[in-house]
């Protein structure tokens, strides 16, 4: 194929772009090899989302974080028919497929809400008295199948069945794709990428207040508290939205479990290594990672990765920044 030409990266260009990420356990793990890739890479895409949903607070009184994602929208994006799109959403789906997501019906021509499942599992604790009871063999087929409409952790035990389960679909999705896709009016809401969508429509429920929101409010105070926030508007001249997307940016990264990784600069790093960075900043370093972003001349693929890297390393690297400037006023113009 001609007429496309591709550079090379240079240096830690890679970490500026935006990626989308997914979990390596769901090519490693032995549980989850029947799942196909196209419906690995999905899963990926949800995750992806679940970080818009927080942003726009869609959070149910149980504290759980859900998300849109319609059949039109997982076709578009997986380049494929209507009719895959809804096997790749079986295949995740706690009722036909493996259970990574869960759909919620809302009825009255809205679309369905999806719940995204942590691909971590549990398994359940084995009860010493089932090895006393012979009959357990002949149910254990019900139980099994029961488990998979609980809607909690997925038993591994219950990934094996389901192999059989995703090869049988393969040819048989005819009869089903029609109710599957009334399920998704025309009426849907649009894209919900960064760029497309500012999530105006009406949120499919009512957002309760939980522990979570209360969590970010705390973190967000503490934060504006180390920058000496208003202090840092009135006396420095900062724009006060130039300002809440480091503040928010900073919140995102402390609500994160601390056994995730984050990608800073081209280099993984640990969700708790970042987050004790963060907290030792101040306006100072705020300030110079500001000025950093104003003498910048070259354009900047990922300002999101670009600010996290600058957060990041602020406090390594401020020192040399304002020596260079002061030997610079010294003996530049010299």
């Amino acid at each position: 194929m001609q007429g496309i030409q591709f550079d090379y990266f240079h240096g830690m260009e890679a970490g500026q772009y935006s990626f989308y990420r997914i979990p390596k356990m769901l090519f490693t793990a032995e549980c989850f090899r029947s799942l196909s890739c196209e419906a690995k890479v999905l899963y990926g895409l949800m995750l992806d989302r679940m970080g818009l949903s927080i942003k726009n607070r869609w959070i149910d009184e149980e504290d759980r974080v859900y998300i849109v994602f319609t059949v039109e929208e997982t076709a578009e994006l997986m380049n494929c028919g209507m009719q895959k799109a809804v096997k790749l959403i079986k295949e995740l789906d706690a009722d036909k497929g493996i259970g990574l997501i869960e759909k919620k019906r809302l009825g009255l021509g809205r679309p369905n809400v999806i719940y995204v499942k942590n691909f971590m599992i549990r398994e359940d604790p084995i009860l010493p008295e089932e090895e006393e009871k012979p009959d357990k063999k002949e149910t254990a087929g019900e139980n099994r199948t029961d488990n998979n409409h609980n809607g909690g952790v997925v038993n591994i035990k219950n990934q094996e069945l389901l192999k059989s389960q995703f090869k049988n679909d393969e040819n048989h999705n005819s009869g089903i794709v029609k109710s599957t896709i009334q399920e998704f009016p025309k009426s849907q809401p649009n894209k919900t990428e960064f760029n497309k969508t500012d999530f105006n429509e009406t949120n499919p429920i009512k957002p309760y207040p939980s522990d979570t929101i209360r969590q970010m409010e705390r973190y967000r105070a503490a934060i504006r508290n180390n920058i000496s926030y208003e202090c840092f508007l009135s006396d420095r001249g900062c724009r006060k939205e130039e300002l809440d997307e480091l503040v928010e940016l900073m919140v995102d990264v402390m609500m994160m479990p601390d056994h995730a990784v984050l990608r800073i600069a081209g280099a993984e790093r640990s969700a708790a290594l970042v987050k004790e960075r963060f907290l030792k900043l101040d306006d100072s370093h705020i300030s110079y990672v500001l000025a950093c972003l104003q003498e910048n001349t070259s354009k900047v693929g990922n300002i999101k990765a670009y600010l996290l890297a600058s957060l990041y390393n602020a406090s390594l690297t401020i020192d040399n920044y304002y020596r260079a400037e002061v030997s610079h006023d010294l003996y530049g113009s010299g």
